[in-house]
């Protein structure tokens, strides 16, 4: 279940919306967690924009009391702190007219190109890795963008799971991929929230990706039934192709800064007196038992340096009254999560 398009199209409506391209909405606010409500929380929103600083021009003028006192620094200074770290600039716990609460990013096209082909920040990349709600559709460009980001998702996550997984597993490891690293599932995150996503969202997660996995020569995807307690339950088992050559061709299509990190981290682990070229750094690695390990370690890297940088670069443009509040939401939140976590494990 999500919320519906019209809803958030009705949210956005005072925004300048002339040079977005493509805008996006996710979140608890906008997809359906298990066990979670989307009625009365903040709603997350992209918009992805051709000329930035013509964005924020215009809504400085519109909104003005959507900024905080970095307004006063002008558009200019604004779209330069947006093109920080990952290229993203956020107002926060914005009221609408309609009473709901929304967050609302900004970045370029060229930006959101960036992370999607090359996950060099890992992090508008990872949020449309998971079911969004598209409130502006994508141009065709766009489009194809996200599907190889996804399409990189799928890769990834088949290098970090064992040779029989089942879906639930599959979904966990792609909706996993953009929180591995970042501080804020130690504190601050809810601590179940990946698998409140993969379950939550399970048929959207298999419309993206069950027809990837089975176009896939080397995976073969097994229907099958049990029966419990009476009931026959259908269950759906995947097997992978672990071998050398799979295992090397999957490292060639991960996304550039995923490559160049390997690479960079396998040169100064050897501490060769050349470094070693591409193709002998992934067929090395394909080689070896430990490769998810690495894959998984250069994921984090990614992820943990856009994650902190991004969250001090939200201090400044949410201000410090929304940020005290938006940052004490989420710390109850976790709170709540970690006692839940632990009344489970009593129970148990």
């Amino acid at each position: 279940m999500s919320v519906s398009r019209r809803l958030v199209q009705e949210l956005i409506s005072d925004l300048p919306l002339a040079s977005v391209n493509y805008a996006f909405a996710y979140g608890s606010g906008a997809v359906a967690q298990e066990n979670e409500r989307m009625a009365d929380k903040m709603v997350d929103l992209v918009l992805c924009t051709k000329d930035p600083q013509a964005f924020h021009n215009e809504n400085l003028q519109l909104n003005p009391a959507h900024y905080s006192f970095v307004k006063a620094l002008g558009p200019a200074t604004i779209t330069r702190l947006q093109q920080s770290t990952a290229k993203v600039y956020y107002n926060t716990q914005i009221r609408t007219k309609t009473g709901r609460l929304i967050k609302y990013g900004v970045i370029s096209e060229q930006d959101l190109k960036t992370d999607l082909l090359d996950w060099r920040w890992l992090y508008i990349a990872g949020r449309l890795q998971k079911p969004v709600v598209d409130v502006i559709e994508p141009t065709a460009d766009i489009a194809t963008w996200i599907g190889q980001n996804r399409l990189s998702a799928l890769q990834a996550s088949l290098l970090l799971l064992p040779v029989t997984f089942s879906y639930t597993q599959l979904f966990e490891k792609i909706v996993g991929l953009s929180y591995k690293g970042d501080f804020r599932m130690i504190i601050g995150e809810d601590q179940g929230k990946v698998a409140k996503i993969a379950r939550g969202n399970a048929e959207k997660l298999e419309e993206v990706y069950g027809p990837l996995l089975q176009a896939d020569e080397r995976v073969s995807v097994q229907n099958g039934n049990v029966l419990q307690n009476g009931v026959l339950i259908e269950f759906i088992t995947v097997l992978q192709d672990a071998s050398t050559p799979a295992i090397y061709h999957r490292l060639n299509l991960l996304p550039y800064e995923v490559v160049t990190r390997l690479m960079l981290n396998w040169n100064k682990e050897h501490k060769t007196m050349i470094d070693a070229e591409e193709v002998r750094v992934l067929f090395a690695l394909a080689r070896r038992h430990d490769v998810a390990d690495h894959i998984e370690r250069t994921i984090k890297t990614i992820v943990r340096d856009s994650s902190l940088k991004q969250t001090a670069k939200n201090a400044i443009s949410a201000g410090v009254l929304r940020s005290i509040k938006y940052s004490s939401e989420k710390l109850i939140k976790w709170g709540k999560s970690i006692q839940k976590a632990n009344d489970e494990k009593k129970g148990e």
